[in-house]
């Protein structure tokens, strides 16, 4: 049974429609049609009620949901017995989007180079939304923020490396104080409904200082866009890479405060071969970033 045409089945159950797991498995609509298709044929039952352009899962498609989850974790072990350390085959990947302005792309382009006949494919999302795909088996692993303790998950967090969290502004301002720097000017926030925002405001909280945000995006780019231009300053985390280097941007880091970045798997996943060669390409990158200054 191909994984493709479970990653499909499994998209359709979390999102609703043949479009949207189209975008979420990276095939068109077409494709996914055709995958469902494959997978009725296979299996020799139908799955689907067909009513016009809708499409939705019948009662054995809903039995099969856990055994497509089991089936793609059997999968993922049975790769992890043969002797070469090399991965092949087909890994949905998850990735936070600010990472992808980081030095994550580096990283993504050497484990292609290492792992030729490896079909990467990744997705770049928020973690509560990446956290949510893993759970429900459309991803095999994701690189997120580490969840709050609130948040009920069946998911295994395997930490990669920590981000510190700083007060940025533009290199034109003169810092004073990062209490003076938030509450005298303007304060762009990153969403705060977003895991890493939640910990953002509660480290402001934790340094005793209270702020009003003048705007409040979801876009660690576009926040930094607005402060080289000295719009505002915020507070963020300094991602791995040439971030801290840039010359438009100053940075003060805040105390004893960082964002952990870690892999989120099933846990039927978390010892699979192709788990460890994640942990250590990703953990090496956090290695060999250079220290915060």
């Amino acid at each position: 049974m191909q994984s493709r045409s479970l990653h499909a089945f499994l998209a359709l159950h979390q999102f609703g429609t043949v479009t949207a797991a189209a975008q979420a498995v990276h095939l068109s609509p077409a494709a996914v049609s055709v995958q469902l298709r494959n997978l009725e044929d296979e299996l020799g039952v139908e799955l689907f009620v067909r009513t016009g352009r809708s499409i939705l899962l019948n009662d054995r498609a809903h039995q099969l949901v856990p055994l497509a989850r089991q089936i793609l974790d059997l999968q993922a072990e049975m790769a992890s017995l043969g002797s070469s350390s090399v991965l092949k085959g087909r890994l949905a990947l998850g990735v936070i989007t600010s990472t992808l302005s980081g030095g994550l792309p580096g990283v993504l382009k050497r484990l292609s180079a290492d792992h030729p006949s490896l079909e990467l494919r990744i997705t770049a999302k928020r973690s509560p939304d990446l956290a949510l795909q893993v759970e429900a088996g459309v991803l095999d692993a994701a690189v997120i923020s580490m969840p709050p303790p609130h948040v009920s998950t069946s998911l295994c967090f395997l930490e990669l490396y920590t981000e510190p969290l700083a007060l940025v502004m533009s290199s034109q301002r003169h810092f004073t104080s990062v209490k003076k720097m938030l509450q005298e000017h303007p304060y762009i926030a990153f969403d705060k409904t977003t895991w890493i925002g939640k910990q953002i405001e509660s480290s402001i909280t934790d340094c005793g200082i209270s702020v009003r945000p003048a705007m409040e995006l979801d876009s660690h780019d576009a926040v930094l866009s607005l402060v080289r231009h000295d719009i505002g300053v915020t507070v963020l985390p300094v991602l791995k890479g040439p971030t801290r280097h840039d010359g438009a941007l100053k940075f003060v880091d805040l105390p004893d405060s960082y964002r952990t970045v870690c892999l989120a798997v099933r846990p039927a996943n978390s010892s699979s071969r192709a788990t460890q060669v994640l942990l250590s390409c990703f953990r090496e990158f956090g290695q060999s970033s250079p220290p915060s200054k």
